[in-house]
């Protein structure tokens, strides 16, 4: 994938607050609602939440770092060849394929409460404001390393795809929840 950095920061931007707007609005949902579970193979919508707030965890640090190294912003972005494969799976289109998380990613038996809500909320106050900052850097940088092994370094900006739209699909998910 190859696009001008402007208009890409502008579209994860614009879905990021999209999203924000989403969970925000669920926290008007009782307890028992955001815990509902269609299925025990399934997520709650707190659990999804939760889902993000761990990888939030391990990337946003390294992310924040990179943004806030002196560098000259590049106006053309392309995408890597591992960053673009890990968006492209996590993009939520039309029939998503179930992806199989990692156990240190999985929320399911642990304790949810609805301050979940506020740790996605704040979590994604970060995210935001780090997409903003990123107008400022090279986002064809390599430096964020994957939460699978140590060997591979996304791109500054494939990182940033990658939260945003990770962060879509399982928002999706938790609004799909009949509660």
């Amino acid at each position: 994938m190859k696009t001008d950095s402007t208009i890409l920061l502008q579209e994860l931007l614009g879905i990021a607050k999209q999203d924000k707007q989403s969970v925000i609005n669920l926290q008007k949902l009782s307890d028992a609602q955001l815990n509902y579970k269609p299925s025990p193979e399934r997520w709650s919508i707190l659990e999804c939440l939760e889902h993000l707030n761990l990888y939030a965890a391990f990337y946003l640090p390294k992310i924040e770092k990179a943004v806030s190294k002196e560098q000259s912003p590049r106006q053309i972005f392309k995408s890597g060849f591992f960053g673009n494969k890990l968006v492209n799976m996590v993009k939520p289109v039309e029939r998503s394929k179930k992806i199989k998380t990692f156990k240190a990613m999985d929320p399911d038996g642990k304790i949810v409460t609805h301050e979940v809500l506020n740790s996605f909320l704040d979590n994604h106050k970060i995210l935001i404001s780090l997409i903003e900052k990123a107008a400022d850097t090279n986002l064809n940088k390599a430096a964020v390393p994957v939460t699978f092994t140590s060997l591979i370094k996304l791109r500054t900006g494939d990182a940033l795809r990658f939260m945003v739209h990770h962060h879509q699909r399982h928002i999706k998910q938790a609004l799909h929840i009949n509660v």
